[in-house]
């Protein structure tokens, strides 16, 4: 089986506002998760990418995967992100770029990417504060916007719902400008119901949005995640409950009763089958005694069926 890609991010990183394209994003993505798997980690560290492993993940096809990786090289470099940072005990904001240098071999189908300082912070030595997920669920997705709007959620899954994002934040979290799908209903139809759907449909959460106004307009937002289960069925033969039921209690006090092997040790001297039917009934309604005779009651026909558990959905 193969090991799941794990990205882990500083939640100022995830709350950040930034614009990637799709294909940027899938880059940072696959840079973070491998240089999790890097001790001494520096801007001048090599993180390499082989494009190969980019078309596997992302299910692309290699002609698109080349040209498309080539673009995101060359636009990486000047890419920036704003964040909530802290400068000598004060709120600030800081703006910051992804990469130090970006790298593209194109004869050996690879690329190299040299994260930043402000980045390499705020995805090793987390000790609190960060949110984890797998690359792999975010794999299929063909927006930009689902990738973000996942991530944003993610963050809230035990809780069960987000605060309030102000609108113009949130689209700034997003990465969409202020001229950008400008009226709600755009916003809306383009961006925002398409990222939710996609989220819903082909990862392990669904989500749903509420929506706060001020006055006539919409001013905030809200989500509230559910986690996916899948119900599988566990059967374990050696730990019955032996919670019978009347009707069960009923036909093995008359199966036990007329069961010789089961009779010669039980059976009181003189007890006729039907006195041993009778007391049975009520010695089979305490689950002690069955546990006593659960090999007589298994091999006269006992059985459990398999307990259906629920476990979080693997996409």
């Amino acid at each position: 089986m193969n090991k799941k890609k794990l990205v882990v991010k500083d939640n100022a990183l995830i709350d950040a506002s930034f614009n990637l394209s799709l294909v940027e994003q899938r880059v940072m993505l696959l840079a973070i998760v491998e240089a999790r798997e890097i001790n001494e980690l520096s801007p001048m560290t090599p993180i390499e990418i082989p494009i190969q492993s980019y078309i596997d993940l992302y299910g692309v096809s290699g002609s698109t995967a080349y040209e498309s990786l080539w673009e995101a090289v060359k636009t990486l470099k000047r890419r920036e992100f704003s964040y909530l940072d802290r400068y000598k005990g004060e709120d600030a904001l800081s703006i910051a770029g992804w990469v130090n240098k970006a790298t593209y071999v194109k004869k050996r189908g690879l690329i190299v990417i040299y994260l930043s300082e402000e980045v390499i912070s705020m995805i090793s030595r987390l000790e609190s504060q960060f949110t984890r997920y797998h690359l792999e669920q975010v794999a299929d997705f063909k927006s930009k916007y689902s990738i973000r709007l996942y991530e944003l959620v993610i963050k809230w899954l035990a809780i069960g719902k987000t605060d309030y994002y102000e609108i113009q934040d949130f689209r700034a979290k997003l990465g969409l400008s202020a001229n950008e799908y400008k009226t709600m209903s755009l916003f809306k139809t383009n961006v925002l119901d398409k990222a939710v759907d996609e989220i819903s449909t082909k990862t392990d959460i669904k989500i749903k949005y509420e929506q706060k106004r001020t006055g006539r307009s919409i001013s905030h937002i809200m989500f509230s995640i559910k986690q996916k289960y899948t119900e599988i069925e566990v059967s374990h033969p050696v730990h019955y409950t032996f919670k019978l039921s009347d009707k069960q209690i009923n036909m093995f006090a008359s199966l036990l009763a007329s069961d010789a092997s089961f009779g010669s040790r039980v059976g009181k001297v003189g007890e006729q089958v039907e006195d041993l039917r009778k007391r049975l009934i009520t010695q089979l309604a305490d689950s002690e005694f069955c546990r006593k005779y659960s090999s007589d009651l298994v091999r006269l026909g006992y059985a459990e069926k398999p307990k259906k558990l629920k476990v979080p959905t693997e996409v």
